[in-house]
């Protein structure tokens, strides 16, 4: 992410990961949601309560989403240490370059309640 000073050139430093994310859970379906609702957007109850789960997990699945007018951004679902799901963006990686099962970690938590991930420095892991 790239965050401006107001000087040309000179650029912010990266935001360091969060230790954790917060999301909703109905207690009626189960449905994760990150954004604060009053209502589960699938079953309608209003039983939902907050949790923390980890902001680290493993990217399953990769997309490339484009719009009339706009670029193209990657969308990618990872899944959290927690067995949670989610549907996210990912930040500074060409959709080439991210494999199944890389490990992310989350950045920030955008206002649209969408989170942001980046991409962990490979390992050297031995076979």
């Amino acid at each position: 992410m790239r965050v401006s000073t107001g000087l040309k050139g000179v650029e912010a430093e990266p935001s360091p990961p969060l230790e954790e994310l917060r999301f909703q859970r109905c207690t009626w379906c189960s449905t994760v949601t990150f954004r604060a609702r009053l209502l589960c957007p699938v079953c309608s109850s209003t039983d939902l309560r907050w949790e923390r789960g980890p902001a680290a997990g493993k990217v399953c699945g990769v997309m490339q989403l484009g719009r009339k007018g706009h670029g193209p951004r990657t969308v990618m679902v990872v899944e959290l240490g927690s067995g949670v799901r989610v549907r996210c963006e990912v930040e500074d990686a060409p959709i080439g370059l991210i494999a199944y099962g890389a490990r992310v970690t989350a950045v920030e938590a955008a206002p649209n309640g969408v989170p942001v991930f980046r991409l962990d420095p490979v390992r050297d892991e031995r076979w």
